[in-house]
């Protein structure tokens, strides 16, 4: 099943400064995508990439073009590189594009790997981070690496932790607090968050989440005071 997909309200269509039609770019998809199907029937233009299904759940869709591909850092016989897919694409930086990637933990090797400000073309980020797992020591240097050059052009504005990977306790300062290993963040980027954003501490989760599996209770984001 799809993670929750949260992100800032877009532009309608007719607000935009561009005049080109502004891309959706969704990697991992599955066979259930509403989100696709939303930001499509907005008028937005739905480049699908997935190499694990036959084709999209909305095939028939005018606004959605499916390609049965993964993305990775080069190209192979099944894989196409997120460096091409982004060339390709044609992305207009005045319009509001927006990457939706849940790629099942090959999104950290290309991150590392790419410069992050050929991602300001879109207007916001909409990851789920895998593996996420802070005794790995080696893959968490990796991991904060790819966060701190994520941060420099792009604010994190929602955090939602998938239910179906579990849960465990994290202690900082003798406090535990909850963690999942994977975690659905939207980003904002820098030059579009609104002037009287602010940072939040203590419990972070919002009504309109919901469990990625209704089998299971939501785990609550709770964000330590930033002295921690």
């Amino acid at each position: 099943m799809e993670g929750i997909v949260c992100c800032f309200p877009p532009p309608p269509l007719h607000e935009l400064d561009s005049g080109s039609q502004p891309i959706a770019l969704s990697l991992g998809v599955s066979s259930y995508a509403p989100w696709d199907l939303e930001m499509a029937d907005r008028g937005y233009k739905v480049l699908e990439f997935d190499g694990s299904i036959a084709t999209s759940p909305y095939p028939n869709h005018p606004n959605i073009q499916f390609s049965k591909l993964f993305v990775g850092v080069s190209d192979s016989k099944h894989t196409i590189a997120l460096s091409r897919v982004l060339a390709e694409s044609s992305l207009d930086p005045s319009a509001h594009n927006i990457l939706q990637c849940d790629i099942e933990n090959a999104e950290w090797e290309i991150l590392d790997t790419m410069c992050i400000d050929d991602l300001t073309p879109f207007s916001q980020l909409i990851f789920e981070f895998h593996g996420c797992d802070p005794d790995d020591e080696q893959g968490s240097a990796i991991r904060l690496r790819v966060l701190q050059k994520l941060r420099e052009y792009f604010t994190p504005i929602h955090t939602h932790y998938n239910n179906i990977a579990g849960s465990t306790l994290g202690v900082i300062d003798d406090l535990a607090y909850p963690f999942c290993p994977s975690l659905e963040i939207s980003y904002l980027r820098n030059d579009l968050v609104p002037d009287d954003a602010r940072l939040v501490y203590g419990l972070a989760s919002l009504e309109i989440d919901s469990p990625c599996s209704a089998n299971k209770p939501d785990i609550p984001v709770i964000f330590p005071p930033l002295s921690h």
